[in-house]
C-alpha cells in the first residue's frame, strides 16, 4: 500500500512506570477511555522493549543510541550526583529541528538526565521551552524530593541561572493536572502564532521558527504513574479493588488518561489532531514489592517488573496512532521487535515520510543484525533504525537483535554510592529473533518475587499468591544461564538454554562484540556531590557546578 501522508506534528506521551499488564488490551478493569481510543486507532506493538528503570531508558529515547554508548547502563540517576546524560550526545529535538519540517520543540515532566550543570537540562539539549522537575521521583502535590523542592519552568532555548523560574507558588497542586495545562497551553500558543503567520506571511515582526511553517515536537513524560501512590479521591474512590495499592494505582492512571485526553481534545480544537503522530509508551515496566517503589500496577503475565532483565521489566506498554498510521493498520498488533532506540530514527522517517528498511535482514548498508544505519549531527551512528515501515504500513520489523541490558556493575557489593543500580549481580540480557539471553541473577537474590509473576489485580488468576509464586523460584546468580523462546514463551515460563548450546553461543557472540563497544559506566558509582545539597539554595533543587 502506498505510504500515508507524513505527520507535521508530534505528541511523544512518555508514562512512568507503567505495567505491561496495564494496557487497555489486557483485561485490566481500569477504564482508560482516552488510551483506549488511541489503541483503537492506531497500533499496538507488543514487542516494544525499553530500559529496566528510568534514567536508562530516557537516555535510549532520546539518544537513539545504546546506554552502553556514553555509561548510563548502571542504573538510574540519584540526586547529588556530579554527571549526566553526556553533553556530546545529540538528543532528538535537536535532530528534528535540523533534519525534518519540526520548528518547534517543548518539554513537559520528568527529566532525569542530570542537572548538576545547567548545560545537562532540557533547555541546553534541544528544546524550546521546560516545565517540570529534574529528579527521578517526588511528591506529586509538594513537589519535593531528596529534601528540595523541584517545579521549575525554562522559557526559551538555554534558560538557566537568571532566567529560569522556580514555581514554588503551585506546591500543592497535583502534577498530572499541572503538566497536562502546560501541553496544552504549549498548544493554543503554537497554533495562535500559526495563525499569526498564516494571516501575514509578508510581515518580519515575527521571528519564531513556526513563522515559517514548521511543525511541533511535543515531549510529554508524565510524573505518573510513578511512586508515590498519590492521587486525588475523586480518581481513586469508585475503585474497589482487593489491593488498596492497585486502587490509588487505578486512580492515577484514571488522571493520566484524563490528561491524555485533554491534551488531545486542545489538538483537536487547535486544528492540528489529524496531522500529529501520537506515542503513548512507558519507560520501563511495573515495579514488585522488590525494588522501584512498587505502587499498584503490574506486568502480569510477564515475568518480573522494573529494575530486572525480565519481559516484565523490559517490555513497554506501546501504542502508535494518528497521522501517517495507514487506515488498514488502525486498531492492529504488531508482534515485531522494536527498541527504545529506533523511536529517534523513526520519528524522523515518519515526519519525512521515509519509511526505512523494514526487512530486517541488513539490505543496503545494514550491518546484518538491523536495518539501514542511521546517523545524525557530525556523522555519529545511531543503534535505532526506522521502524516507520513496521509501524505505518505492517512491515516486518528492520531489526533482528535488539541490547536489552548489558551492566558489569551491581549494588551493594559495589559499594554504597551504587544506589542507583538496582539488582544484585553484573547482568546482560540480548534478543535475536525468537529468543532471549539472560546472563547473571535477572533481578535479585534476595528479593525472590522480583524474579516471580506479580499480580495486583485482574487479569489474575483465581488462585495466583504472590508469595507461594515468589518462593517457587530459583536462586540465581551471576553465573546462570537462560535462553528463553520469547515470542512463544513471552512468560518466560521454559529455560531452553540447556538443550540449545549452539543458540546460547551465537548470541554470546554477539554480546560480547557489543561489550567490546562498550563505555565505563564508572560514573555512576560516583559519590554524593553535597555542593548541590537543596539546603544551599533555600530548599531548591539546583545545578551547582
Amino acid at each position: 500500500p502506498p505510504l500515508p501522508s507524513p505527520p507535521r506534528h508530534v505528541l511523544f506521551i512518555l508514562l512512568d512506570d507503567l505495567g505491561f499488564g496495564d494496557l487497555p488490551s489486557s483485561s485490566t478493569s481500569i477504564p482508560t477511555p482516552s488510551i483506549t481510543s488511541l489503541q483503537s486507532s492506531g497500533v499496538t506493538l507488543t514487542s516494544s522493549y525499553c530500559q529496566r528503570a528510568c534514567t536508562p531508558s530516557r537516555a535510549s529515547v532520546l539518544t537513539g543510541r545504546y546506554n552502553i554508548r556514553y555509561g548510563l547502563q548502571s542504573g538510574v540517576l540519584k540526586p547529588l550526583k556530579p554527571y549526566g546524560l553526556g553533553l556530546g550526545e545529540v538528543l532528538m529535538p535537536e535532530v528534528l529541528k535540523g533534519d525534518t519540517g519540526i520548528g518547534e520543540a517543548h518539554m513537559v515532566g520528568k527529566w532525569h538526565l542530570g542537572y548538576a550543570e545547567y548545560e545537562y537540562t532540557p533547555t541546553f539539549r534541544g528544546f524550546d521551552s521546560y516545565y517540570g522537575y529534574l529528579t527521578g521521583s517526588e511528591d506529586y502535590y509538594t513537589h519535593i524530593d531528596g529534601g528540595g523542592y523541584d517545579l521549575r519552568y525554562q522559557k526559551e532555548p538555554r534558560c538557566g541561572r537568571g532566567c529560569e523560574e522556580i514555581r514554588t507558588g503551585e506546591n500543592g497542586t497535583y502534577s498530572t493536572h499541572l503538566f497536562t495545562e502546560r501541553a496544552e497551553d504549549i498548544i493554543r500558543r503554537f497554533a495562535e502564532k500559526a495563525g499569526d503567520s498564516n494571516s501575514d506571511s509578508d510581515s518580519d515582526s515575527n521571528s519564531d521558527s513556526n513563522s515559517s511553517g514548521g511543525g511541533l515536537f511535543l515531549y510529554l513524560a508524565y510524573q505518573a504513574v510513578h511512586a508515590p501512590a498519590q492521587v486525588p479521591p475523586s480518581y481513586s474512590s469508585n475503585f474497589s479493588f482487593p489491593s488498596p495499592s492497585r486502587n490509588a494505582f487505578a486512580g492515577m492512571l484514571s488522571c493520566a488518561d484524563e490528561g491524555i485526553g485533554n491534551v488531545t481534545r486542545a489538538l483537536g480544537d487547535a486544528g492540528m489532531l489529524g496531522d500529529t503522530l501520537v506515542v503513548v509508551t512507558s519507560d520501563n515496566g511495573a515495579p514488585t514489592p522488590a525494588w522501584g517503589g512498587a505502587q499498584g500496577g503490574q506486568n502480569y503475565p510477564l515475568r518480573g517488573g522494573k529494575c530486572t532483565a525480565w519481559e516484565g521489566g523490559l517490555r513497554a506498554a506501546t501504542i502508535v496512532a494518528g497521522a501517517g498510521v495507514g487506515g488498514g493498520r488502525r486498531g492492529t498488533v504488531h508482534e515485531g521487535i522494536f527498541h527504545n532506540t529506533d523511536w529517534l530514527p523513526t520519528i524522523r522517517g515518519a515526519v519525512n515520510g521515509e519509511v526505512g528498511d523494514g526487512d530486517g535482514d541488513g539490505d543496503g548498508d545494514g550491518d546484518g543484525r538491523r536495518g539501514r544505519r542511521e546517523f545524525v549531527g557530525d556523522g555519529v551512528e545511531l543503534d535505532g533504525v526506522n521502524q516507520w515501515g513496521m509501524i505505518s504500513l505492517g512491515h516486518p520489523s528492520a531489526r533482528e537483535v535488539a541490547l536489552l541490558e548489558a551492566d558489569p556493575h551491581s549494588y551493594p557489593s559495589d559499594g554504597p554510592d551504587w544506589g542507583g543500580d538496582q539488582h544484585s549481580t553484573p547482568y546482560y540480557a540480548l534478543r535475536k529473533g525468537d529468543y532471549k539471553l539472560i546472563l547473571g541473577d535477572p533481578g535479585q537474590s534476595d528479593a525472590p518475587i522480583s524474579n516471580a509473576w506479580y499480580c495486583t489485580g485482574p487479569p489474575c488468576p483465581g488462585d495466583h499468591n504472590n508469595t507461594e509464586n515468589a518462593t517457587s523460584v530459583p536462586a540465581f546468580t551471576a553465573d546462570s544461564v537462560q535462553l528463553f523462546d520469547v515470542r512463544n514463551d513471552p512468560s518466560e515460563t521454559d529455560d531452553l538454554a540447556g538443550e540449545n548450546g549452539d543458540i546460547v553461543s551465537d548470541m554470546r557472540e554477539i554480546l560480547e562484540g557489543f561489550l567490546e563497544e562498550a563505555v565505563s559506566s564508572e560514573q555512576q558509582g560516583l559519590p554524593d556531590d553535597q555542593r548541590g545539597n537543596p539546603d544551599n539554595f533555600d530548599g531548591i533543587i539546583m545545578p551547582w557546578l
